[in-house]
Formats: C-alpha cells, sequence, structure tokens
C-alpha cells in the first residue's frame, strides 16, 4: 500500500513562505516516495489551488468547530495507521495558540499513525510542561536552526535533528521585475509595525537614504497577502510613484518573488522567508528579527550580526545596519557563497528516511 502523508498546520498559501515550504515538502516527498499519497490540510485550500500546489487531496477546517478537534475534523478523519502527518507549519510552537496544531499530533497518535513536527522553530521562552510534553511525543523533531535545538536538548529532548529550512531547496522561476538595474529589495509586514510602530518610519527613513543617497532603485516585495496581515499594506506608505521604486504584483509565486530577490544588490526584511530567499541566493540581507527563527537561522549562517531586534528598532539604527552592509556587500555575498551550497543540501538528513517510510 501506499504511504499516505497527511501535512499540517499550512495556513494557505497567501503567505508565500508558506506556500514555498509546503510546495518544497510535497516535491521532497514526491522525489523518495512516487507512489505516495499525499492530503494537504490548509486554512484556505482555494488560496493553495490558485498557486498549484501539488497535493493529491486538499482539506479544509470547519470554522464552527467548537473544540480544536472539531475545527481539523477533515484532517483527523484522514488519519489511518498508515498515515505520517507532517506538522508544516514552522513556527507553530512559537505561539500562544500551539494547542490548536497538537490536537491533530495527539489524534495522529491515537489513531496509531506516526507524527513529525518537521521544519520548525520553537520559541524557547515557552518551553513549558504542557508543550514539552506534546514535543516528546512527537516520533521525529527536525528543527531549521541551532537555537530551537540547543533549547530542546537543554529540556532532555531526544528526537531533534538539524536540517536546514526547507525553503532553501525552492527553485526561482524567472519574472518581469520593473526595478530595472541595480535595486535593493525591501519587505515589510503589519506584524512588526503593530509590535514596534516605529519600524514604519524607519524604514521610510530608509527609502529617503537609498533613493538620495545611492543610485539603486527598489523593489518593494510584499511575502505575505494574508486578509488579516498583508505586506501591501505595510508598504504602501513606502512607494513614491517614479522610475526608481516598483512593487511586486499580487499574482506572483514564491519561486517568482524568489526570483526578484535573487537578482537584488541586498534585502532589507521582516519576513523570515523572504531572508532565506534572499541568502539561499547568495543575496546579503539584513533581518528585522521578532522571534528565534530568523535569529536562529542567520547564526546558523555567520549572518548574526546582520539582525536587527524588531522591538528595539528605530531609524538611525535601520540606517547605520543598512550602511554596514553595503560596505560589506561583497565580503557578505562571499561567504554566503562559500556556505550555501553545503548547507542548502541539509535540508533532508537522508538518516530522518526511516521517519518517514
Amino acid at each position: 500500500m501506499a504511504r499516505h502523508y497527511l501535512l499540517y498546520g499550512h495556513g494557505g498559501s497567501f503567505n508565500h513562505g508558506s506556500e514555498a515550504s509546503v510546495r518544497c515538502d510535497i516535491a521532497l516527498l514526491r522525489k523518495y516516495f512516487p507512489d505516495c499519497r499525499i492530503t494537504l490540510a490548509s486554512h484556505f485550500p482555494e488560496q493553495d489551488c490558485q498557486f498549484g500546489l501539488d497535493a493529491d487531496e486538499i482539506v479544509g477546517r470547519n470554522l464552527s468547530g467548537r473544540t480544536n478537534e472539531e475545527i481539523y475534523a477533515a484532517a483527523i478523519e484522514r488519519i489511518t495507521p498508515e498515515t505520517v502527518c507532517l506538522s508544516v507549519g514552522g513556527d507553530m510552537y512559537c505561539y500562544p495558540n500551539w494547542q490548536r496544531y497538537a490536537a491533530i499530533h495527539y489524534a495522529a497518535l491515537e489513531r496509531g499513525a506516526r507524527s513529525i513536527l518537521w521544519s520548525c522553530s520553537i520559541e524557547p521562552s515557552m518551553l513549558d510542561g504542557s508543550m514539552l510534553r506534546a514535543l516528546d511525543t512527537h516520533h521525529l523533531i527536525t528543527v531549521r536552526e541551532g537555537l530551537t535545538l540547543r533549547a530542546l536538548r537543554e529540556c532532555g529532548l531526544t528526537n531533534a535533528v538539524q536540517v536546514a529550512d526547507i525553503a532553501f531547496s525552492l527553485s526561482s522561476n524567472p519574472t518581469p521585475c520593473g526595478a530595472e538595474g541595480d535595486y535593493a529589495v525591501l519587505n515589510l509586514s503589519p506584524l512588526v509595525i503593530r509590535r514596534n510602530p516605529k519600524i514604519l518610519t524607519a524604514f521610510q527613513a530608509l527609502v529617503r537614504e537609498i533613493l538620495e543617497h545611492t543610485s539603486w532603485n527598489i523593489a518593494l516585495v510584499p511575502h505575505v497577502l494574508a486578509a488579516a496581515d498583508n505586506d501591501r499594506e505595510a508598504l504602501e506608505p513606502l512607494y513614491q510613484s517614479g522610475g526608481r521604486m516598483w512593487m511586486a504584483p499580487p499574482e506572483l509565486s514564491a519561486a517568482e518573488l524568489k526570483y526578484i530577490i535573487s537578482k537584488a544588490g541586498l534585502c532589507v526584511a521582516s519576513r523570515t522567508h523572504a531572508c532565506v530567499a534572499a541568502y539561499s541566493s547568495c543575496v546579503p540581507a539584513l533581518a528585522i528579527g521578532y522571534s528565534v527563527k530568523s535569529a536562529g537561522i542567520a547564526a546558523d549562517l555567520g549572518q548574526e550580526a546582520f539582525v536587527l531586534d524588531a522591538a528595539a528598532l528605530d531609524a538611525p539604527t535601520l540606517l547605520d545596519a543598512f550602511n554596514r552592509l553595503r560596505q560589506r556587500e561583497r565580503e557578505v555575498r562571499r561567504t554566503l557563497e562559500e556556505r550555501i551550497p553545503a548547507y542548502a543540501e541539509t535540508v533532508f538528513n537522508p538518516e530522518i528516511l526511516d521517519a518517514l517510510r
């Protein structure tokens, strides 16, 4: 019987980081298990159909459900002892609502299925007894950066191995870019602005710095277009009509956005997967960090000097960091060119094949 995989924790492909991750997850499973059947549990199946995710079946949630089990009944009902459940949300255990996804994990255990927490980051400060019990009962945890791995080991967990974020394996897809010549990519999210309103002022100062003191153009790249968390809304105040600034249109896929980022001189981004697109293309990146995932990935690549704490960010700090990165652009690019080929190969460790079989 062909192996069945249930991918859950996916918030929909309007989050292009999630789209990139799930697209790479599916490609990896099809590579190693070509006869497998893949079910994707998604908050917004219509988004995944729009962007062409290659699952055999996409199921949604029941928003009228009163419990987590009722909300995710469509996913849980598809779990059998032959199912391998992959929690693919990446940072679900960084937020207080992690229990909603743990409900699917516990349902998998009850039904005799295998349960894997996949390519994840976990906020160390949230590792209380309840979360540790959930984590310890996963058959395997693959973590995408060293800070999470260290925190889990300090808590006594032995079921975790480190890999690179699965999105490092995403291939770019060429697409026209309206920012011609040399350009910088800017990405900004409402999430970080809500946490620190000074960030918008800082990015406005950065736009002026680039336009007034460099010859670069600017490509504004929204990486999440969710209704409640739309990067376009955060970037609109930065937009100035004219020949030196361009905003990527909303229909572009993660692979097309990666292509635009890959041709930039520098990338300044608050979305972790916009930074992943830059790092994996050997483009120097300045990460506006708000959780362990951005800090951990940057540290693993020797880029910790170019992660800024979103909570404390202001205009002078951002401009200073941007100019430092500009001055070291060639050095940083060479460092990435040396590290990325071997690092990207660790998106999948052959030792975990047994857990997927």
